[in-house]
């Protein structure tokens, strides 16, 4: 059958049933490997579910039914939601438990319900059983081609067959199979509920070792991939990595952070470039005495000629600084760990989404909770304050998908106001003061595009390869964009893809900038496999964005799918905390390719590219990257740093942008702003007449080691 057709079920989700203990199995049968794949069964089935769900086929979403024991034993990809089956809650009712379970969850949910231990399940399957079920039909099954009997866990179940299961099980009658006969009056047979299988295997499942072991036969002698069914689409090539249009995401489970001496001597292990790779492009002439105007990516290493003043404020809208749930911070003042507070979820924004109707969130309600993505803006100013997400925990007690919040928060907390940073109109960098990467960061996030320059006495860096960018996030707009009018809110100027590239001139590296791929895991796909095959090479890749927590934070598991190997996911740094480096290995050349992939916070990613990424480079080029040890002799600016850094966790890396003391050339915290303004590590605006980095380090015998490194 061919797979063009794509069937369109109202409201379809898809759950797949992880089953029971497995006990005439003898182990987890969510776990047994596909042979033609080499997955876990339960990833097999994922696989191709999350394809069709990107084709749209699965608007309500995809998710796994199973114990609560069993979830440790995943690794879900983000967008997949887990429904605890619980038998001491619900008796026992068999499969039936998960399935009404999920049923609480999307009450008004068309579901394709599909047991994990059918290993003949194909893409082809799914589909010819969606446009076998009719619109009318409160539920369709396939039937065994053996017997005729129909098989009740690879089938479509409307509400209302769902509504028939559930009192049926009030009544002692659990099995699916009953209560699909119940609601036709009788028996399902072809055209009454029963779909005709193409392939006797379709039903054929394996709940014994002797019938795994006979499966694994029968797929082992069949060819992998029919040329119409795209269910297990063929093993990519080791280099460079060839993704369908629509991959599927199965990401590692996140580790825990290391530390960024962990960190560094990962990247210390990197093997040295040996081979030449050719001249880089030609970079900008230097200047004569003359003043000129360049854009501000091509401007490193020069002087400004004149002030500058910030187009556009920044931020330029309130939004979220993390990842979380928008809350009235009045809800939360009772919250604790004894007695934690329980929000319904009203709606999701997403970064670049516009803000949601002021009729639609007062409609919505105002006792709830806003999953909100870092960068989106707020619902309304009732909602006041976000907590992250990792600080909240998921209930689906209620009926209802719940937050659980453990602890108060604070008015405007992890809320970014507009212009908190930098006001429209105010100087942004100084007459005669040297245009470093960091600059450009600092331009670029005010709309300034363009800049009057003088030549400096800054030496030239030789040439020595170059480096990939590729920008994500549909909010991000590209500062070339920026016309008079100011963005829209939920958009947000690129002004980390010009650092990078100013970063890397300094450096002697040419960057290459890729296709921007929004929020679409299939065009970053693409992207990473256009940039790991750029002839020539690439020494170095580097993406943006996408390696939290959020929703549309694809990033990882689209890297894993692709082949790539993970070095490390999170260090504890601030900020820059999700930084991810992964390699990519070329088995037919040899050659390996780091992948940096930096947060979306301009800050965070600078941060990371200023400590990993130019690590990365001096070890290619088998040099160190050193910063200086900051030995603080005042008294007065002893007491700042103590002040400053007595909060920090152990182990915590804080990164700071602070200015240079004319007197002793090293950074100080003299004029560092404070009352929330230019004043944390995440601060733009604390740009704003810096030109150093400075690390702290927080030892476990309350040491605070300071290094620091000019832009």
């Amino acid at each position: 059958m061919a797979d063009e057709a794509v069937p369109t079920v109202p409201k379809l989700a898809a759950l797949v049933l992880l089953g029971g203990k497995s006990s005439r199995m003898g182990r987890p049968k969510a776990l047994l490997s596909h042979p033609r794949t080499g997955l876990p069964l339960y990833k097999h089935h994922l696989r191709v579910l999350e394809e069709l769900e990107q084709k749209g086929v699965f608007p309500e979403g995809v998710w796994v039914s199973g114990r609560e024991d069993q979830r440790d034993e995943l690794e879900l990809p983000e967008s997949v939601h887990y429904v605890v089956d619980d038998p001491a809650q619900n008796g026992d009712i068999g499969p039936a438990s998960g399935i009404l379970q999920a049923f609480d969850q999307k009450p008004d949910a068309t579901w394709l319900l599909l047991a994990v231990d059918l290993p003949f399940v194909t893409r082809s399957a799914i589909l010819h059983l969606l446009q076998s079920h009719p619109t009318d039909a409160p539920v369709s099954l396939f039937l065994h081609p053996s017997d005729g009997n129909p098989e009740p866990l690879f089938s479509v179940w409307t509400p209302r067959a769902l509504a028939q299961l559930r009192e049926n099980c009030k009544k002692g009658k659990s099995g699916p199979c009953r209560a699909a006969k119940d609601i036709w009056g009788g028996k399902i047979v072809e055209g009454r509920g029963g779909v005709k299988v193409l392939e006797e295997n379709w039903v054929t499942d394996a709940d014994t070792p002797e019938e795994w072991e006979r499966a694994i036969a029968s797929l082992s002698a069949t060819k992998a991939v029919q040329p119409t069914d795209s269910s297990i689409p063929p093993t990519p090539p080791a280099s460079p990595p060839h993704p369908s249009t629509s991959l599927p995401v199965f990401a590692p489970a996140r580790r825990k952070p290391i530390s960024f001496a962990a960190a560094i001597d990962c990247i210390s292990r990197l093997e040295p470039r040996t081979a030449e790779i050719g001249p880089a492009s030609p970079t900008l002439n230097r200047l004569d005495d003359s003043v000129a105007s360049v854009p501000i990516d091509q401007a490193v290493g020069c002087l400004a000629a004149s002030p500058i003043s910030a187009r556009i404020p920044h931020p330029l809208h309130d939004n979220s600084a993390m990842d979380g749930y928008a809350v009235p911070s009045c809800l939360l003042s009772s919250a604790s760990p004894a007695s934690p507070v329980e929000l319904p979820v009203l709606g999701r924004i997403v970064a670049g989404d516009t803000p949601p109707p002021s009729e639609e969130v007062e409609a919505a309600g105002r006792v709830g909770c806003w999953e909100i993505m870092t960068g989106a803006v707020f619902p309304s100013d009732y909602f006041d304050a976000v907590v992250k997400v990792e600080d909240t925990s998921r209930s689906s007690a209620s009926g209802r998908p719940a937050i659980v919040f453990h602890t108060p928060i604070a008015a405007r907390q992890n809320r970014r106001r507009r212009g908190e940073q930098v006001q429209a109109g105010e100087v942004v960098l100084r007459e005669g003061e040297l245009v470093s990467p960091e600059k450009v960061l600092l331009l670029a996030a005010t709309g300034v595009s363009s800049v009057s320059i003088r030549p400096s006495t800054v030496k030239q860096p030789s040439q020595w390869g170059r480096v990939g960018i590729i920008a994500t996030g549909k909010e991000v707009i590209p500062l070339s964009a920026l016309s008079s009018a100011e963005p829209s809110p939920g958009q947000v100027v690129d002004c980390i893809t010009p650092y990078l590239c100013a970063l890397l001139r300094s450096r002697g590296y040419e960057p290459i900038g890729f296709s921007p791929s929004g929020d679409s895991t299939s065009s970053f796909a693409s992207t990473v496999s256009s940039a790991l095959s750029h002839s020539p090479p690439l020494d170095l890749l580097l993406t943006t964005a996408g390696v939290s927590l959020g929703v549309t934070d694809h990033l990882p598991s689209t890297l894993a799918s692709l082949g790539l190997r993970g070095l490390f996911h999170g260090v504890s740094i601030r900020p820059g905390g999700p930084v991810m480096l992964s390699l990519h290995e070329d088995e037919a050349t040899g050659r390996t390719t780091p992948v940096l992939s930096l947060p979306g916070n301009p800050m965070a990613s600078a941060a990371c590219m200023r400590s990993f990424g130019c690590a990365i480079l001096a070890q290619l080029e088998g040099e160190t990257d050193e910063w200086k040890k900051l030995e603080v002799k005042a008294d007065d600016e002893e007491r700042a740093w103590a002040d400053l850094t007595s909060k920090m966790r152990e182990g915590l890396s804080s990164f700071f942008a602070l200015p240079v003391d004319e007197k002793t050339g090293e950074p100080t915290l003299a004029s560092r702003m404070v009352g929330g303004k230019r004043a944390g590590p995440c601060a733009v605006g604390s740009l704003v007449g810096a030109e150093t980095w400075v690390r702290v380090d927080a030892g476990s015998d309350d040491s605070r080691e300071k290094y620091w490194c000019r832009f």
